[in-house]
């Protein structure tokens, strides 16, 4: 079953975790699909519109639940844009937002796909 989720970084560390209850990880990733599922055009608009508090709270929520269900890549790339959107020097050609929204998208896709999530 973990074998649907490619964007995991040690997903026996992640079951381990759980319980080992493969149906609660399920529960969890259906619940970043529903919960993240805007979060793109959501974190565009917010920093379109200057508001790097709400893109910041975005970011780290989406840090803390992509760490604890082993998205290593996501993890990082959230870490990586805090710092930038503390500083209000976000824009979108930003590199750091663009790789985090790439992934964000892909995990998200694959979420999506009829067998996942």
């Amino acid at each position: 079953m973990i074998d649907k989720y490619p964007f995991m970084e040690n997903p026996e560390a992640v079951l381990d975790r759980l319980g080992g209850n493969e149906a609660f990880l399920e529960r969890l990733m259906g619940k970043f699909l529903v919960s993240y599922r805007g979060a793109h055009a959501e974190l565009t608009h917010q920093l379109a519109e200057g508001k790097f508090e709400d893109a910041y709270r975005l970011v780290h929520s989406i840090k803390g639940v992509s760490s604890n269900l082993g998205m290593g890549s996501l993890y990082r790339l959230s870490v990586s844009l805090e710092g930038p959107l503390k500083e209000r020097s976000v824009g979108s050609g930003t590199p750091q937002l663009a790789m985090f929204l790439a992934e964000l998208d892909s995990v998200l896709f694959l979420l999506d796909r009829p067998g996942s999530a």
